[in-house]
């Protein structure tokens, strides 16, 4: 299980789209329907650690919430822009992620992090990385192709309303993401 943003259709059309015309590649593309950016990964979470989750952040929501929109004043609305492309070498991931990752963010990840220990989902803390998977099984960086980063830059800020938990299903058309629960994150 993940906790991850939730992207909408029409962001994951455009990433797709851009994907293909700019970043065509001969990896597994991720599907597009599967495009989330993570916020913590959980692993193995048994029965009662998620209703312990579910509850927790459930609970918690308002107060994410008020503090999420005192962090996005100016804006205010959550959007993040993804754009510069990055490898993940021993996971073998091509991914997008932000030049610098917003304050907002940091928060809600650090939040969903503390939340998870409080019910006794231990989390691999490497600092996060946050991103959205491109390819997977990519055996090299773009480095090592001759597309510029000029070309491969992904320019449009995604309008992030919500987040959920996320559970993982394999099947013989590969890896499917579906949300267990969703929390909204904007007013």
């Amino acid at each position: 299980m993940f906790l991850a943003l939730d992207i909408s259709g029409a962001d994951k059309v455009k990433i797709a789209q851009w994907r293909e015309q700019y970043l065509s590649l001969p990896f597994r593309a991720i599907d597009k329907q599967n495009f989330h950016v993570t916020l913590a990964f959980l692993g193995f979470v048994n029965k009662d650690q998620q209703a312990n989750l579910e509850k927790l952040i459930s609970q918690q929501h308002n107060l994410i919430q008020q503090q999420l929109k005192s962090l996005v004043e100016e804006t205010k609305t959550l959007t993040l822009l993804l754009s510069k492309v990055g490898y993940f070498k021993t996971a073998q991931v091509l991914h997008l992620m932000p030049m610098v990752c917003p304050d907002w963010l940091i928060y809600l990840n650090k939040t969903l992090v503390e939340l998870s220990f409080n019910c006794d989902i231990s989390i691999e803390n490497n600092g996060y990385q946050p991103h959205l998977s491109l390819y997977r099984k990519a055996k090299y960086s773009l480095s090592n192709t001759n597309k510029t980063l000029e070309k491969t830059t992904f320019k449009q800020p995604l309008s992030i309303t919500s987040f959920s938990l996320y559970h993982s299903y394999s099947s013989e058309i590969g890896v499917r993401y579906e949300p267990v629960k969703t929390w909204k994150i904007n007013h």
